[in-house]
């Protein structure tokens, strides 16, 4: 089973609560063994409904479970969806003999292109295992409708749209608004192809770097297209690149392109499943939605309770499978960084390696990393972290697992990967940022004094010297050597070439496979099961993801935090960003911040957005 009752997150996520009508069928099946009479007719009748469960889906899917959603940028959302919540609760469901169809209602749903093929993957097993899946949604994005293409059906609204544009990205650079603040970037890369300078330093993209991205677009764009084919009936690749190109059809034009399989409109949606849906079920509205008791807000131990750390349920002696979730920008452990669940640090990796492995039930570690790098030095420590660790460890790769995200990937003993992620970017980008013209700008008279060959090495004031920037190349070309070193002791029998894959490549998760950069194609769920049967594991097996997710109490500290920590005119700024575009901002912000404290990068070019 694909649980989560060690930390709460079970009894948060996934905890199901059958409606009466489900208990009543029960009931039921026990009457239909009584004699011929009316009455057990009746209940032999009731026994044969079929039951399908409601699965609602809102708001943007994260990786991770991370409690309470609340920054001055969101305000509202409570809870937001996880994927390794979502994950089990779709499991739940199909362990669950008396469930016969999954209803997927979404509504305002959001998720990644690696997502969607995670999610997907549970729902052709459902199929596999005779469960009939429909999916609705008064709108869809592309994600949302190559998820909901692997279902028997699909449904939207009469006056829904669906958006597939096809495969895309962003790049932004920000040389251009460094300058606006007489701010400039002295950066220094090693790796031809490496990219993560450019967004600091040009206004555009240069060739080599236009060339790794064209790849992951194209890789992208197949996928898209082969997956559209694949699971819907009567569509072919030529005619899901026609839908495409076509990028935002109308319900009617969905139906004629054999998209969709029925309009109905949302007040009618419940009705239809029951009475049309598997021909006639039972409805499981709101499957495994927990419900809180309502806050109390007279009461001040009910607030003192809620600010505090979730609750945990009592340990089970059943075997268990550890997801450590390493989300975001590598950074060096700090009071601040060690407090913000949305980056990694070596502090948080290696509390959660600690738990693991003092729990004698968890038998193996499944490490879910969704990174596009950061500090080099603290890419090497957690690397070394992992690489202690006693218990089977393998790695299941998210959207991106590039450059410092692939650094401590490589300490895994197999590497999984879903087929759109972002993998590789080995190499080195380092150097410093120069704010001396910001001072002169604002009148701040700035003048220093040294002694000692590099001590004005990393004066913020001034750029490098000729001498001083062959000196930190010097510098940075021992951690490119022992990147190449960690990714070779994992990766020798599968890398004939290493210099064919490094210098900064980057690959989907499908190329990194003949690269030899990763194991195999394989869901998270695909990866838990098979380090579960790597460790041993004959029995039944929980899963328990770590770190545990956070109070509000603790969000508030991380995010008020964080956020007053921007400067005031890029907060400005933000606020009136879309998501995706303010996401890769505060990367942006993050990877500066590393890079005034340990000068050295493994990090994967910044600014890379899809769309």
């Amino acid at each position: 089973m694909f649980t989560n009752r060690s930390n709460g997150l079970y009894r948060l996520l996934v905890s199901s609560r059958l409606t009466v009508g489900a208990a009543m069928l029960a009931g039921c099946t026990i009457g239909a063994a009584m004699a011929p009479t009316v009455r057990a007719a009746s209940a032999m009748k009731q026994s044969q409904t079929k039951v399908a469960a409601e699965i609602c889906l809102t708001g943007t899917l994260q990786e991770c479970p991370r409690g309470f959603s609340f920054s001055i940028f969101n305000w509202g959302n409570t809870h937001q969806p996880s994927l390794t919540g979502t994950i089990a609760l779709i499991k739940k469901a199909i362990a669950n003999p008396h469930i016969a169809g999954l209803f997927f209602n979404l509504h305002g749903f959001a998720l990644t292109l690696t997502q969607a093929q995670e999610l997907g993957h549970l729902i052709t097993l459902a199929r596999h295992d005779h469960k009939s899946v429909l999916f609705y949604s008064t709108n869809y994005s592309e994600n949302t409708y190559l998820l909901a293409a692997h279902a028997n059906r699909v449904l939207m609204s009469p006056q829904g749209n669906i958006f597939m544009p096809g495969a895309a990205l962003q790049l932004m650079f920000f040389r251009g608004l460094l300058q606006k603040l007489h701010i400039h970037a002295d950066m220094i890369q090693i790796g031809r192809f490496k990219g993560a300078e450019e967004p600091f330093t040009r206004f555009s993209a240069s060739k080599a770097f236009s060339s790794q991205v064209e790849g992951l677009v194209d890789g992208w764009y197949g996928q898209i297209i082969s997956s559209i084919a694949a699971h819907r009936p009567n569509v072919t690749k030529a005619d899901a690149q026609h839908a495409i190109n076509q990028g935002w059809l109308t319900a009617q034009m969905a139906m004629k392109e054999h998209l969709v399989d029925g309009l109905v409109s949302r007040p009618e949606i419940g009705r239809y499943v029951q009475s049309t849906f598997m021909g006639g079920c039972r409805l499981i509205n709101h499957f495994g939605l927990h419900r809180p008791k309502p806050l109390r807000i007279d009461s001040p131990f009910a607030l003192l309770q809620l600010l505090g750390s979730p609750k945990t349920t009592v340990p089970s002696d059943q075997p268990a499978v550890a997801i450590i979730c390493a989300s975001g920008v590598i950074m060096g452990d700090s009071p601040m960084n060690n407090q913000n669940a949305s980056v990694i640090t070596p502090y948080g990796i290696g509390r959660a390696f600690h738990t693991a492995e003092d729990n004698p039930n968890i038998k193996a570690i499944v490490l879910r990393v969704d990174s596009p790098g950061g500090s080099a030095q603290a890419s090497e420590s957690i690397w070394q972290i992992i690489h202690a660790c006693h218990k089977p460890v393998y790695v299941s790769m998210g959207s991106e697992a590039a450059s410092g995200g692939y650094y401590i990937s490589t300490a895994g003993k197999r590497i999984y990967a879903d087929p759109g992620s972002i993998v590789g970017s080995i190499g080195v980008v380092g150097g410093k940022i120069v704010i001396g013209g910001l001072f002169k700008e604002i009148g701040l008279g700035v003048e220093s004094f040294s002694k000692g060959n590099h001590a004005g090495l990393f004066d913020s004031t001034v750029a490098f010297t000729p001498s001083q920037r062959a000196y930190v190349a010097r510098l940075m070309r021992h951690t490119y050597k022992l990147f190449i070193k960690r990714v070779m002791q994992a990766r020798e029998s599968h890398i004939a070439n290493i210099s064919l894959v490094a210098r900064g490549r980057l690959f989907t998760g499908q190329s990194a496979i003949p690269a030899g950069l990763v194991d195999r194609i394989g869901s998270l769920n695909a990866t838990v099961a098979a380090v579960a049967k790597a460790a041993g594991i004959k029995s039944a097996y929980r899963v328990v993801v770590l770190p545990r997710p956070l109070s509000l109490g603790q969000l508030i500290r991380e995010k008020l935090g964080l956020e007053a920590s921007l400067p005031l005119g890029l907060k400005t700024m933000m606020t009136g960003l879309p998501d995706g575009v303010r996401t890769q901002m505060m990367q942006m912000y993050q990877m500066l911040t590393v890079l005034r404290s340990d000068d050295v990068l493994l990090a994967a070019p910044l600014g890379v957005a899809e769309n």
